[in-house]
């Protein structure tokens, strides 16, 4: 026979899971991703500098309720169309001052349309 007897798979080695190597990576990983992080949003924040130097910063009205003539909230919570609405119609039947110094007052529209018909000058 010859010293090639033993023919087959070489035996296999202990499996061994090295915790500390995994951790390291993962840590190594992390602070990888959040340095290159910082490093991306400064770029970016001096890149958007460069670009648009006249607002720099936010503009003041951002923030607020309304811009202009645009609502800058979810529709579900914009009522002020109905609070407006509701001013507009209590206006309507009620009377008050528009300019007291000129003697000029708003009156129900009721009472205006009745004297409107009768030829009288409201």
């Amino acid at each position: 026979m010859t010293e090639h007897a033993h023919v087959g798979h070489p035996p296999a080695e202990a499996d061994r899971i090295r915790t500390w190597t995994i951790v390291a990576v993962g840590i190594g990983s992390l602070a990888i991703f959040g340095v290159s992080s910082a490093l991306t949003v400064a770029w970016m924040e001096r890149a958007r500098t460069e670009m648009n130097p006249a607002f720099a910063q936010p503009p003041s009205e951002a923030g607020q309720r309304k811009i202009g003539m645009v609502e800058q909230q979810l529709l579900e919570n914009a009522n002020r169309a109905q609070v407006l609405r509701e001013q507009q119609e209590r206006r309507l039947h009620s009377y008050g001052w528009v300019d007291k110094e000129k003697g000029l007052v708003h009156i129900p529209i009721d009472r205006a349309l009745d004297l409107s018909l009768r030829g009288e000058r409201p």
